[in-house]
């Protein structure tokens, strides 16, 4: 009994290793997508950073972030995503680019970022979520990732921002967290 017992308790301690090492070795760095130049220039060297530091982990890197409040006419494109003038940063080999260039704010950003994962990703082998944004995005970037993927907690990678106006910015969109939750919600149900 006393074999069987150890035996059961080595092998416990051998898978809770083996879950523990795939969460651990594979994160998906998620970069938030900014209209301002500046600030998702900013973001981009934050996420450049985190990977340098991580060279020996695989990541995936979901880049979200479409063409934000674009003219378009039959005559004209939408221009450029966001989401594809940060992936143009990045050339790694233990760096995969996922680009969600369909979001158009941070609420959208994270319920495409949740279809995905849900596409790719059963319940039981989810990948750790490291969130690269901007300091002063952070609290309402918390709000409604919580809001639309309320059973993941992330981790986050927060580039120092430059941008004077963007805190006080941040506590005029703070008020629409709800209401930019409930508009994103549709694109995963």
């Amino acid at each position: 009994m006393y074999w069987s017992l150890l035996l059961s308790i080595i092998m416990m301690a051998v898978l809770l290793h083996i879950v523990s090492y795939k969460r651990s070795n594979h994160d998906v760095l998620v970069v938030l997508g900014s209209s301002d130049d500046r600030i998702l220039s900013e973001r981009v060297s934050a996420a450049i950073e985190y990977i340098e530091s991580n060279e020996d982990q695989s990541i995936i890197l979901f880049i979200s972030g479409g063409v934000k409040n674009a003219i378009v006419n039959e005559s004209s494109d939408r221009g450029q995503s966001e989401a594809s003038k940060a992936a143009s940063s990045f050339d790694y080999e233990n760096v995969k680019i996922v680009l969600d260039e369909k979001a158009t704010n941070t609420a959208e950003n994270f319920a495409y970022l949740k279809q995905w994962v849900n596409s790719n990703y059963s319940s039981d082998e989810m990948p750790s979520i490291v969130i690269t944004t901007s300091d002063f995005h952070q609290d309402r970037a918390e709000l409604i990732f919580q809001g639309i993927m309320p059973d993941i907690t992330p981790q986050w990678n927060l580039s120092k921002s430059s941008c004077t106006r963007c805190w006080s910015d941040e506590m005029i969109h703070i008020k629409n967290v709800q209401s930019d939750i409930m508009k994103a919600i549709h694109i995963v149900q």
